[in-house]
């Protein structure tokens, strides 16, 4: 029902009022609420980003931590065998300086070629062979071949231990160029060792970064969602108010409009009463129901 008959009323005029501004507080928090969702979507966009973001610098984290354990572990096997390397090398410089020490005392010792001397006990014998001797002369040449013999044998040595000293110098610088081939891998290894933590460190920290973000932005998420919780709350209220002032303000019509009517019925009820005492003898239908009837049936008639 409408109300615009009785503006002046105060009542009516406060309860629009309070109508209206009820209605307004309404729309601004809706507003607000409006405003805060946005913020709420954009900040849940935020999050979901970073942890997305996050899963794969795990993933990386986890790639880089895998490769960074097996390169530790081709590097320490490498420092194994460069350990082994070494000791090898060492005890073969040692054995090639006995060997050394070996071959140049044998060869102090021989001044003769092998095939002079060779040479010189094939004569020997052939003289043992050929020639006739006295005792003595037979003993001396048997012992010049035993002489020689044991030179032969000596030169011989000296030879075979030239040799296998030259075989072993050979393998000591095959030797020096492996450990120097594993000192460069180690280094190598080393640097991409020491690379891949760095990268790891700066995940780790990159991580943790991440992480702290996303820990704040879940506390600003919660912090907005109450306040739009709380905003549905007054919200709610508001509108519960708004229909008790509607109520209110319906009553209030309600209640003028039926003192209007009463007010209106009691001034026709006396006009009937005075040309009642004025000596009007015959009344209307109408006449009687405004003498005897209650408002409440004449608005039921009406």
């Amino acid at each position: 029902m409408s109300g615009d008959e009785f503006t002046q009323d105060p009542i009516l005029v406060s309860t629009s009022r309070e109508i209206d501004k009820t209605r307004t507080a309404i729309s601004q928090l809706k507003e607000q609420r409006a405003s805060l969702i946005v913020e709420l979507k954009n900040l849940r966009a935020q999050r979901r980003g970073l942890i997305d973001e996050i899963r794969k610098l795990r993933n990386e984290y986890k790639s880089l931590r895998e490769k960074y354990g097996k390169l530790v572990e081709e590097r320490r096997r490498l420092v194994g065998e460069l350990k082994a390397k070494r000791e090898e090398y060492a005890s073969l410089i040692e054995l090639a300086r006995s060997k050394k020490i070996e071959v140049d005392n044998l060869s102090r010792e021989v001044k003769l070629p092998i095939s002079v001397i060779v040479d010189e006990i094939n004569k020997l014998e052939w003289s043992l062979q050929t020639r006739v001797l006295t005792l003595e002369q037979e003993n001396e040449i048997i012992n010049k071949i035993k002489r020689y013999e044991q030179l032969l044998d000596k030169a011989r040595k000296a030879v075979n231990g030239r040799n296998e000293y030259l075989e072993l110098k050979a393998y000591i610088t095959s030797l020096k160029v492996q450990i120097a081939d594993l000192r460069n891998k180690i280094k190598t290894l080393s640097d991409e060792v020491s690379r891949h933590r760095e990268m790891i460190l700066k995940l780790r920290q990159e991580i943790a970064e991440k992480s702290s973000s996303i820990t704040q932005l879940t506390s600003m998420v919660k912090e907005k969602q109450k306040s739009v919780e709380d905003l549905n709350k007054e919200i709610e209220k508001n509108r519960v108010r708004l229909g008790e002032l509607r109520e209110e303000y319906n009553k209030r019509v309600q209640e003028l409009k039926k003192a209007k009517a009463s007010k209106i019925l009691e001034e026709k009820r006396r006009a009937v009463e005075e040309r009642l005492r004025s000596g009007v003898r015959k009344l209307t239908l109408e006449d009687l129901k405004l003498l005897y009837s209650t408002p409440e049936e004449l608005e039921e008639d009406g």
